[in-house]
């Protein structure tokens, strides 16, 4: 059986550094003046309230992105509309990712991980801003 890279980049991650990666980085974007209180608001107050559920969640859709074992069937654009984000959210959380993992990982699992959430945030933000233009 060959790998695929999104499978290698998983066997290099494994479970411990990304769960670590997960919780150093909500626990700057609750305390984040822009992505904090929409954290606050949807989640309630880190770590706590529906936290621990949604680290779990977002362990499961890592994994399943970079090849891992998952569960994962979740729709992250959707989840992503009606939260008032912009831009400007989606600038923030891209500097605080590449802050973080650049802090936790090794370069090459670093930058792997930043250039698919630099291609995840196409689709977020197209679903953010579709989910506005709803809101009647």
């Amino acid at each position: 059986m060959t790998l695929t890279h999104a499978d290698a980049l998983f066997a290099r991650l494994g479970d411990e550094p990304l769960r670590r990666v997960l919780w150093a980085f909500y626990a700057k974007a609750t305390r984040d003046e822009l992505l904090g209180p929409v954290f606050t608001r949807r989640i309630g107050p880190f770590p706590h309230g529906g936290w621990p559920l949604h680290i779990a969640r977002l362990e499961g859709f890592w994994r399943a992105v970079t090849g891992g074992p998952s569960a994962y069937r979740g729709q992250p654009g959707p989840a992503h509309a009606k939260l008032g984000l912009g831009p400007a959210h989606f600038d923030r959380w891209l500097a605080l990712w590449e802050e973080t993992l650049r802090e936790h990982l090794d370069s090459s699992e670093a930058e792997a991980l930043l250039t698919l959430a630099r291609r995840m945030r196409v689709s977020l933000e197209r679903h953010a801003r579709l989910g506005e233009q709803e809101t009647p």
